[in-house]
């Protein structure tokens, strides 16, 4: 579970947003925790803003045409669902599904948040490093644009891969450093200087946007995330990138 809000407050502040994405465990937990609590009420206006509605259309890119991995009434568990956005539209896109969704994010306040976009969804406190769920427990695990904010990303992936069922799959959606050079030039020009200068503009923790920044900048690449599927069992793993590697969805499949 996430550590109080008094402990995850100071590791926030100790640290410069740089030097945020190196650190590991219970400290990690109490930093993140504690930004995405700072930026909650904000949170998902200034994304679009700040991404110019990219992250939104890479979510519905990678979302949209799920319906070879579902089945009526699976049960899903979002990881790191902040504000509720993928439990709202598979309530939406797949209704006649009757999916069981279930939320789980390390923030109360986006979890609060949470709760008004989806009334009546079931949304949890925890750590993706520990979950409390039973092996074997979901159909579908996913998570999106989170890996950078795992207290440890190779823990959190087990976890993931642990509680989903044979046969079931693990889907990811993250932004990558992209291999392309001219689309290397034009994200570093973005996150280096007009992703800072908007969240100056709308809102009082820019510090939050720093971290995003040089975390895009440092996260695994998505070979290496790739890899770490497969040394959790994965038997096959799927991968659709997009706009030249900026972003990649990865559909890791479990033995039936």
């Amino acid at each position: 579970m996430a550590p109080s809000p008094r402990a995850s407050t100071s590791a926030f502040d100790a640290h410069a947003p740089e030097d945020g994405y190196r650190l590991q465990g219970d400290e990690k937990l109490a930093f993140v925790t504690d930004m995405f609590d700072r930026v909650a009420p904000t949170y998902d206006l200034l994304n679009w803003f700040i991404s110019l509605g990219q992250t939104t259309l890479w979510r519905l890119m990678a979302l949209s045409f799920l319906r070879p991995y579902l089945r009526a009434r699976a049960k899903v568990l979002d990881v790191g669902c902040g504000t509720g956005w993928v439990s709202w539209y598979f309530a939406w896109r797949y209704k006649d599904m009757k999916l069981d969704v279930e939320g789980v994010d390390c923030s109360p306040v986006m979890l609060d948040r949470a709760r008004v976009v989806v009334p009546g969804g079931r949304f949890t406190r925890g750590d993706v490093c520990a979950l409390t769920h039973d092996d074997d427990a979901f159909d579908v695990v996913t998570t999106v644009y989170t890996l950078r904010n795992f207290p440890n990303l190779e823990r959190g992936l087990r976890e993931m891969y642990r509680v989903c069922a044979p046969g079931g799959v693990v889907i990811i959606l993250d932004a990558f450093p992209a291999k392309n050079f001219a689309m290397r030039c034009v994200l570093y020009a973005w996150l280096e200087l007009v992703m800072p200068l908007v969240a100056m503009l709308f809102t009082r923790d820019a510090k939050a946007y720093r971290y995003l920044s040089a975390s895009i900048r440092a996260t695994a690449a998505v070979e290496e995330v790739t890899e770490m599927l497969y040394e959790c069992g994965a038997v096959r793993v799927e991968i659709a990138k997009y706009t030249f590697g900026a972003a990649a969805r990865l559909v890791a499949h479990k033995a039936a």
